[in-house]
Parts: structure tokens; sequence; C-alpha cells
């Protein structure tokens, strides 16, 4: 049994014990919020949801984004003086500084290494949002940390929630326990409409274009198949139990505004995960298009549609797993802070940062390949020094620059990147 394992079942205790047990001692938790954008306010408000829900409660010590009024309204909502909302891109060390154990991390992940360093250094609990970085150096970086981060004993929520959710819980044991036979090959599916584009602004400084605009540029989101289909891209890798060792693929700019940013609109990887098993994803950012989400595992017995159902050839029915959900709030987003702030309360902390670095890694993996038109192996992210994908493919400049200087330097827009060139 695993140690997620055990913290999911903990968890299912905890709200069972709640409010009469875990209410009685009222604990408090003091959390510092680091991005208020949709995902960062809707972090906060998701772990003050399950602290309810365990008995406890959530205060705010302070907010940061880079966009100080953003977080100014955080504070203004969650009754917080306006002292504590800092602005700019060192804002994240006045939260840390602000007397909280928990750290929320949901600014741009062209970030996050950097603050998770720092947020480990200084002794903190982190919720580490996904992607946990954006090119190799990034990735390397924040595996360092998960490192420094286990030997304090610090806990880890990394933002992968459908590994707390409900519909995916009461599969994975029928899946690992053979209900659809060996895994032979997979399908993932990012497909959907374009998202928002917030175009230059006169008052923009380039570090605030950037930021303001960070989805768009491929060295603070990492490109659509690392920002958002690493959720099916985490799923594959969850159910199958291990990782990628090599990834191809193809991908494409036809329609995104001229001026805006340099990712794809389109990204197909074939991911090899060895023993012949190869799972396929296909990303897309289209108006018009037909749209599909999701994970799908073929097996010699059946197949799964991940969330959806398991189907045998056979037609034999499949039991889930009924008993991993049990007691469990059916809010994802939810369930993944009743788990992170149980496993505090009874001392079974959760360890996430290596699975989200590695589905992180995954995805960069990929996008490389598209972008760069050859093979990327997980290696050469990780460990080949020698190779062109180690040290070739990082962002032209880091976040410790935006504490620096605003003139950051704007990579060419409209422009994709071409594959078959160095």
């Amino acid at each position: 049994m695993t140690l997620t394992r055990r913290s999911f079942m903990t968890a299912a205790g905890a709200l069972a014990a709640a409010p009469a047990v875990l209410g009685d001692a009222r604990r408090v938790f003091k959390v510092g919020l680091v991005g208020c954008g949709g995902r960062g306010t809707g972090a906060i408000q998701n772990i003050m949801d399950a602290a309810e829900l365990l008995g406890c409660k959530v205060v705010l010590t302070a907010a940061a984004d880079f966009f100080v009024d953003k977080a100014k309204t955080v504070c203004k909502k969650y009754g917080v003086d306006e002292k504590l909302a800092f602005g700019g891109a060192s804002g994240y060390k006045d939260v840390i500084a602000s007397g909280c154990e928990i750290v929320l991390l949901c600014t741009p992940p062209f970030f996050r290494p950097r603050q998770m360093a720092a947020c480990v250094a200084a002794g903190k609990h982190v919720f580490a949002e996904k992607p946990v970085a954006t090119d190799p150096r990034g990735l390397r970086e924040f595996l360092k940390t998960v490192g420094d981060a286990k030997a304090k004993n610090l806990s880890v929520l990394a933002g992968t929630l459908h590994r707390h959710s409900n519909r995916f819980l009461k599969q994975l044991a029928p899946v690992r326990n053979g209900c659809i036979g060996k895994i032979l090959s997979g399908r993932v599916y990012r497909c959907h409409g374009p998202i928002w584009v917030r175009p230059r602004r006169m008052e923009d400084t380039n570090a605030s274009y950037l930021c303001n605009n960070w989805y768009h540029f491929w060295e603070m989101s990492g490109d659509q198949v690392t920002e958002q289909a690493i959720h099916e891209v985490d799923n594959a890798n969850w159910f199958i139990g291990r990782y990628p060792v090599n990834a191809i693929g193809i991908g494409a700019r036809w329609r995104r505004p001229a001026g805006i940013g340099d990712i794809y609109d389109e990204i197909a990887i074939d991911f090899d995960y060895g023993d012949e098993l190869h799972v396929t994803t296909i990303g897309r950012h289209m108006n018009g298009c037909s749209n599909l989400v999701g994970t799908r595992l073929v097996g010699t017995e059946g197949e799964i549609s991940m969330g959806n159902r398991i189907k045998r050839w056979d037609g034999k029915p499949v039991e889930e797993d009924l008993a991993a959900i049990a007691g469990r709030p059916d809010k994802g987003v939810v369930a993944e802070h009743v788990d992170f702030l149980a496993g505090l309360l009874d001392g079974n902390l959760l360890c996430e940062g290596e699975q989200v670095a590695m589905s992180t890694a995954t995805c960069i993996m990929g996008t490389l390949a598209a972008y760069s038109g050859r093979m990327v192996r997980m290696r050469d992210l990780l460990e080949n020094e020698r190779s062109e994908f180690f040290n070739g493919w990082n962002a032209a400049f880091t976040p410790k620059q935006f504490e620096e200087t605003n003139d950051i330097p704007v990579p060419p827009e409209g422009v994709a990147i071409m594959p078959g060139k160095a």
C-alpha cells in the first residue's frame, strides 16, 4: 500500500471524525497565497472549504501577485490588512515571511521552481499548482527542491487533482488488479477552443506584459500540453505506473493572433513507455473544431475511459473500488486539500513533488519533441548533459531576472518555432 493510498484512507477517516473529534482542537492553519489569478483565488477558497470539512480553520496571512491590485482584492475578500498584499516578482518573499506555515504557489509555472525552493528553504509546506516548470533547467531545479523537502519532512501537494478525485480513485484498484488485462496502448486528448488573449497595454513593461499574457509564451507556460494536458498525461502515468522513456511529436501554429506569443495551435505526441506501450497525446486550441478531453487506456481484456467507465471485452461487469472514495468530498479541488491538511494533522504527509515533476517532465519532453522535430529522451532533460535538450532548450531569461529588472527580453511573437532547425 502506497503513501498516497494511505493518505486517502486517512482523510476519509478524518472526515468521518469531523467535527466531533478534530473540531475540539479547532486547529488553525496559517496560509499564504502567491498568485492571485483564477487558480490562486480558487485554491485559497478550496483549502478553506477543506479545513471546514475537517473541523479546522484556515486563515490567510498574506497574498502576493505580480499585479498588486489582485493581491489587494484577495486580502479585502478575506479580511486581511491591505498592507499584507504584495506586488512585483519578489512578493512571494514577503508572503513566506508573513508567519504562514503553508504556501499556495499559483503563479505562472515559469516561476514555480524558484518560489518552491524559497518555500522549502524557509520550512514551509507547499501546494504547488501544476505544471511545476516550463523548461529542463527549471524542471531539474524543482526536482532538487523536492529532495530537500523530503529531507525536511515537509508536505508537498501537487495540483494534479484527479489523483484525489472520486471518479478516478474508484477505478484505480480494478485496473491495477488486471480488469482490463495488460495495458497495450493509450490515447490522451485535450482539444478545445482557444484560451484568453491579453494584448499588450500602453503601460506594460516587458515583464508585466509577459506576466499578464503568460499563457501564450512557452517560456512562461510550457505551451498547451505542459500547461493543460498535463492532467490527462498524469492520469496515464498514474494508471500505467511508470513514465515514458522518449517522445516524438509534431505541431503547428495556424490561427493564433499574429502579434501574441510564440506557442502552437496544435501538438501531437507519441510517448514511448517501453515494452511496446505507446500513448498518443493530442492537444489543440482552435474554434470551429471538435472538442475532446480525456484519457483512454486499452488492454488485452478491455479498456478504460478514465473517470468515466471501464469496459471488458467479454462483457462482464467491473466492480469499482467504492471503499477508496467512502467519506470523501466529490470535488477533487477540495478533496486534494482535505488529504493535504489531514496529513498535517496526523503526520501522514503528502509527498507529491516527484510525481508532478515527472508528469511535467513528460509534457516538456513531448513539447520539445514537437518543437524540434527530433526524438527527445527523458534522460536528455534530466541526466545527459551532452544532449542539446539539457541546456539548449531553456528560456532566454530566468525567474530571478524578473526580480531585478522590468526589461525582460520578449521572445519573437507570432513566429512558430520551426522543427528541424537548431
